[in-house]
């Protein structure tokens, strides 16, 4: 399984993955952002390697709301561990949850 890719800056988010609706041409076009904090408690409850196990046809990002302070807001989102699902650069859905298996259910709902 490939680690998160860091979401470092909000235009990185913006280049790739919403103005022009294609990521780097070795992923795939499914793709997750996963934002979080290394203080975050509820962060630590969800089982990332077996949601990312799921379906590995999904790219997944990592946001640190520590680092990347826009993104999460130019969501829609206020609070983590919060999810975006994206595909050919379109929202598909975005929630908030510490439970690993809600999570799941999302994803096979959204992709």
């Amino acid at each position: 399984m490939a680690p998160m890719i860091p979401l470092l800056t909000q235009l990185q988010f913006e280049e790739f993955l919403v103005k022009s609706g294609e990521v780097p041409k070795e992923v795939s076009k499914a793709v997750a952002v996963y934002f979080t904090a290394s203080w975050c408690g509820a962060c630590t409850r969800l089982d990332l390697e077996k949601i990312q196990a799921h379906n590995t046809t999904v790219v997944w990002y990592k946001c640190d709301i520590d680092v990347n302070k826009y993104t999460l807001g130019y969501c829609g989102l206020s609070k983590i561990p919060s999810f975006v699902f994206i595909k050919d650069g379109k929202f598909l859905g975005k929630f908030t949850s510490s439970d690993t298996d809600f999570v799941i259910e999302m994803i096979d709902d959204s992709f």
